[in-house]
């Protein structure tokens, strides 16, 4: 839905760009305009019988107003917090995504030098995306860590969950803050 509504609020953008624009430039002639607009749309309605009008708007006023109710329903209704694991024969076996949260956040601070971790799971019709906030020790190899984090991500999401996965697990890494008056690491001799 934040696709759509991403969508919905550029077009409403690129739209009062040019009518703001028109509207503080020349206000006089665009009410010109308005008032012409307005004469005609009552002379050409005014000849269409009653019965035909009131009737083809209560149909547009509803066609709309469904519309409206089903984008409404769609913005206020709670995320999909459950994940169905697929490949289990003969039963329908679902997993919160509390759950899955939990298990990751267990696994991964197991790993060395991982103090803290955030893991974010947001469910895909193809599988879940996860997003990982990691805090390490200040002295960490990156890529190496970087690696690790993946691959137990995937052991835990695929092997142990039965879960799959939608595209590339992102982790973010930070690193904690050296300690104050400690030792400072070794600096490489200048040659």
């Amino acid at each position: 839905m934040n696709a759509f509504n991403r969508v919905v609020v550029v077009l409403m953008i690129l739209v009062a760009i040019p009518v703001c624009s028109v509207l503080l430039i020349t206000p006089l002639e665009l009410a010109g305009l308005l008032r012409i607009a307005a004469e005609t749309a009552v002379e050409t309605l005014s000849q269409i019988r009653p019965e035909i009008r009131y009737g083809v708007g209560i149909l547009l006023a509803l066609i709309v107003d469904a519309l409206l109710i089903l984008w409404l329903l769609f913005e206020v209704r709670p995320p999909r917090r459950i994940v169905r694991v697929p490949a289990v024969s003969g039963a329908t076996v679902a997993v919160a995504v509390d759950s899955i949260r939990e298990r990751l956040k267990y696994h991964l601070d197991q790993l060395a030098d991982v103090i803290e971790v955030h893991p974010r799971v947001i469910p895909h019709r193809e599988g879940l995306r996860v997003e990982l906030d990691v805090l390490t020790t200040p002295e960490v190899e990156v890529p190496r860590k970087a690696e690790e984090i993946l691959q137990m991500a995937r052991v835990v999401i695929e092997d142990k969950m039965g879960l799959r996965l939608y595209g590339q697990p992102v982790v973010r890494i930070r690193h904690a803050p050296y300690p104050k008056g400690g030792p400072r690491p070794a600096r490489p001799a200048s040659q």
